[in-house]
């Protein structure tokens, strides 16, 4: 298995570069550029979610106990008084990042669901739902942070596989076919689940149809063939 500094560098050199092809392309904004890199990067480090105190795990959730909280106080920042508020944002901080952590440690396994095609899914289209219906994003930028997020994921499992195969003494190791898989087969309760959770966040999702229209244009790689290269001498102003 790739170690925790191996996964964060592989998932930012590469979303960086899949998002420098999407500005080169036209599809996205320098502003918009530096999101999905992000986004990239945190799918990089989100199949780790399942492993018990470990880095990702910490950071995913301290990150959502942050949102959920200000969430919180925001829906009563009407007629709470600033203690109330302070309280309020307290519990709420507490109520995810330490009791929901703690009983999504209780009833995950590491490299069970989190470590499959169909969790990647479910978070790429978790991640469009969301930026569309909470952040009011487009639906082409929606569907691009749910992409880049299920790239980022896919890359740590990636990763973590060829980690799993002994080069020098040309082997493979136990580990191997535990980190990229369809579903989990040793659990089919959690794998039905999993897989009912993709669909109705698939479901939930806005129209893809802006999305597929960028990917599917020969446009849109005729100008990524065309920036690719520099026309004459390079790094010329």
């Amino acid at each position: 298995m790739a170690n925790f500094k191996t996964h964060l560098g592989v998932a930012a050199v590469g979303s960086g570069l899949l998002a420098t092809v999407c500005l080169g392309a036209g599809m996205s904004s320098p502003q918009e550029v530096v999101t999905l890199s992000v986004v990239g990067t945190v799918g990089g480090l989100l199949p780790d979610i399942d492993l018990d105190h470990s880095s990702p795990t910490k950071l995913i959730f301290t990150a959502l106990a942050i949102v959920f909280a200000f969430l919180a106080a925001f829906n009563r920042v009407a007629s709470y008084s600033i203690i109330e508020l302070w309280i309020v944002w307290g519990v709420a901080y507490g109520a995810v990042r330490y009791l929901a952590l703690g009983v999504f440690s209780a009833l995950t396994v590491h490299r069970g669901i989190f470590h499959s095609l169909v969790a990647a899914l479910f978070f790429w289209f978790l991640a469009t739902s969301l930026s569309y219906y909470l952040f009011a994003l487009s639906a082409l930028f929606a569907w691009s942070i749910g992409f880049f997020l299920f790239f980022g994921y896919i890359v740590h499992l990636l990763l973590d596989e060829l980690f799993s195969v002994d080069l020098l003494n040309s082997r493979l190791k136990s580990s191997f076919g535990t980190a990229l898989k369809i579903a989990d087969f040793h659990n089919a309760r959690t794998s039905l689940l999993m897989t009912a959770a993709a669909l109705l966040m698939f479901f939930s999702t806005p129209s893809a149809q802006p999305f597929l229209d960028w990917v599917t244009n020969k446009q849109t790689y005729l100008n990524i063939a065309d920036r690719f290269l520099p026309e004459a001498l390079w790094f010329v102003l």
